[in-house]
């Protein structure tokens, strides 16, 4: 058995199969601080397909068609894949301490394995204040921005002119990292196993500086958002299946509340040049943010 602390949140892994993906080492804990593990992972266990409807279908790229379902409070996660055996977890809640138990190890596609984990881990501490956001963060003596943004609008690119152009800055995470709401009601980013194609596996946690959501541009233009527009500007980054399920969405309602209660968040129309990163560098910089 395996401990890792991720955003925080002990996890205890029993079975193999992320102990074989080097992405996780970083997060392994032998300290458990007095806190109880929030997540048990059992893998390699056989299970039985149990059919239910499911809630959402989605494709996983061309590797894969997703399916979430819930039956009896449990969650049930299956990924169907040509050729393959079908990849099945359920996902128990107990009080607030979650049961995952799948026929995942370590024969199986990497990218699935991967992606398999983010759906149980995500589920688990959307209960615990703490939400994965489709995001690029850039960390500044201490403090972070996340920039937000469909695939292909340029975050990578533009957290990377940062890190090219204005010192003493450096990545946190490029695709996937935790927002959590502290005990003391602090809002705060951590790095996490999941990084898209840029490995950049950190175990930190800095607090939020600013949320920028980017889209392109033919000038460089920031607004500050506010309201419902802020809001809009937050949800399409957390994990789309769960806006289908009237629990996972209310608890991801309520972390985005509090994060607006505290975070500025910003519109970003940007061509991808040095002049867009130091557009808002200077606005978070002159509004005292950073």
């Amino acid at each position: 058995m395996l401990q890792y602390s991720i955003a925080n949140h002990l996890v205890q892994v029993s079975g193999t199969g992320l102990n074989h993906l080097s992405r996780f080492t970083p997060f392994i804990s032998t300290e458990t601080n007095g806190k109880e593990p929030i997540l048990h992972v059992q893998m390699g266990v056989r299970l039985e397909d149990r059919n239910v409807a499911p809630l959402y279908s989605f494709p996983f790229g061309a590797i894969a068609i997703c399916n979430l379902a819930v039956s009896e409070g449990t969650y049930l996660f299956k990924m169907e894949r040509t050729g393959y055996r079908d990849l099945l977890m359920e996902i128990k809640n107990q009080n607030g301490r979650f049961f995952v138990t799948t026929n995942m190890d370590e024969n199986v596609n990497v990218d699935l394995l991967r992606f398999g984990s983010w759906i149980a881990f995500n589920i688990a501490f959307a209960h615990h204040q703490t939400i994965a956001l489709h995001a690029s963060t850039v960390c500044y003596e201490g403090k972070s921005a996340l920039f937000l943004g469909e695939s292909g609008t340029g975050k990578s690119t533009h957290t990377q002119l940062w890190l090219d152009h204005i010192p003493n800055t450096e990545l946190l995470n490029d695709d996937s990292p935790f927002v959590r709401i502290m005990d003391n009601h602090s809002v705060w980013v951590f790095g996490s196993p999941w990084s898209g194609k840029t490995p950049c596996y950190k175990n930190r946690h800095t607090p939020i500086a600013a949320i920028v959501r980017l889209s392109q541009s033919p000038y460089n233009k920031i607004t500050r958002l506010k309201g419902i527009a802020a809001f809009g500007a937050l949800l399409p980054s957390c994990p789309p299946a769960f806006a289908y399920d009237e629990t996972l969405l209310g608890n991801i309602t309520n972390i985005l509340n509090v994060v607006l209660e505290q975070i500025p968040v910003y519109s970003l129309e940007c061509l991808p040049n040095p002049e867009a990163a130091h557009l808002v560098f200077n606005t978070l910089k002159e509004s005292g943010r950073l």
